[in-house]
């Protein structure tokens, strides 16, 4: 029997705390330390992630602009595009061992969608 997934609650946090913490777990996890996928929750200020499949078009304005009306901005290792995260915006962040499911990233993602 799989063990029940461990939600953790982080509040606010800086996207550069949060995405540091998603690492260690990740590595934690991988190697066999956390016994339970893990979904981390968190609400992150005003951010703008970009993937790698961002473009300049992407953009409503350059990022040196962007920070310069306050938003932070990250260039991050995932797929994908532009994604803004922000005050009243919850996300979750699944750390999970697909083995203990069925290993097929796209089965999850369906799954989630």
């Amino acid at each position: 029997m799989t063990a029940p997934l461990a939600v953790v609650d982080l509040g606010r946090m800086d996207y550069a705390s949060a995405h540091a913490l998603q690492l260690a777990v990740r590595e934690r996890r991988i190697a066999g330390l956390l016994d339970r996928d893990v979904l981390l929750l968190v609400e992150h200020e005003s951010t703008v992630t970009l993937g790698r499949g961002t473009r300049a078009e992407s953009l409503p304005h350059p990022p040196e602009a962007l920070r310069s009306r306050g938003l932070t901005v990250v260039e991050i290792e995932r797929g994908g595009d532009v994604t803004w995260h922000g005050p009243g915006q919850l996300v979750g962040y699944p750390i999970l061992d697909l083995t203990s499911h069925r290993p097929d990233l796209h089965w999850y993602l369906r799954q989630v969608e």
